[in-house]
């Protein structure tokens, strides 16, 4: 990596990992300095700021992530793709930075705390990890009428593809639908690979004859288990987020996850 950026803009890319990579690679090669980093669909531009439209390239992002994996670390490189799924607004322009030093200073740039933007990038970094760890074990699989497997999820962050990536390795031989109803996108696997593809928030579900029997003998076991005397509600809160709730069988029935 080369040169110093100076042409001052804000930036618009399409909103992929691959698009975001491409903007890295426009602040080394094509001396852009980004003002502010945006998804073009959901940008709030300013008239102070000229808008810069930076096209997603597949070879230039390859050509940075293998800069970051060399440059930096492997870890690095998982911090900043972890990062890049949260949903705060300031994930761009903070994961920019934190390249930008990483490149600079090599492996130690996750070490450098005292920096905010290195401090938010690790922060941001667990808190999808976190999310997409309690979804691995928290996600819940009902039958289709056409044999597939659904599973409704309304993670905070964007890790639906965390999700497919975990579940395509677990769940091989079966069809199996991801349907990130907050961000309107699936995870659909054939029982060989998976595609992320947009779908409507409220796609119509049709359930296969006697799944709602089976439904309902999961929520009598997990009532039954109970131990009244040992229920901890905080603690539970704790380890089983509210917002998860509404997906989950335990804790209502095939009908009111739709």
């Amino acid at each position: 990596m080369v040169g110093e950026a100076h042409r001052e803009a804000a930036v618009l890319f399409d909103g992929s990992f691959d698009g975001f990579l491409s903007v890295i690679y426009a602040v080394y090669y094509e001396k852009i300095m980004p003002l502010s980093i945006q998804v073009e669909a959901q940008a709030q531009l300013s008239l102070d700021f000229e808008p810069y439209t930076i096209s997603t390239d597949n070879e230039k992002s390859a050509k940075v992530l293998k800069a970051i994996r060399e440059k930096i670390s492997e870890e690095a490189s998982v911090s900043v793709y972890y990062a890049f799924l949260a949903a705060e607004d300031s994930r761009f322009m903070a994961i920019l930075h934190f390249i930008r030093l990483g490149f600079k200073i090599g492996h130690m740039v996750s070490s450098h705390l005292q920096e905010d933007y290195v401090r938010e990038v690790i922060r941001m970094e667990r808190y999808v990890g976190r999310e997409a760890h309690l979804l691995y074990g928290f996600c819940r699989f009902a039958e289709t009428r056409q044999g597939a497997y659904y599973c409704p999820v309304t993670p905070k962050n964007d890790v639906l593809p965390l999700l497919a990536n975990h579940f395509s390795q677990r769940l091989m031989n079966q069809a199996w639908v991801i349907h990130d109803k907050k961000r309107g996108q699936a995870a659909i696997y054939d029982g060989n690979s998976y595609i992320i593809a947009e779908v409507p928030k409220d796609a119509e579900v049709l359930y296969a004859d006697g799944e709602d029997e089976t439904q309902e003998l999961w929520v009598t076991f997990f009532n039954t288990l109970a131990i009244e005397t040992r229920k901890n509600k905080k603690l539970q809160r704790q380890m089983l987020p509210l917002y998860f709730r509404g997906n989950m069988t335990e804790f209502a029935k095939i009908g009111d996850r739709l």
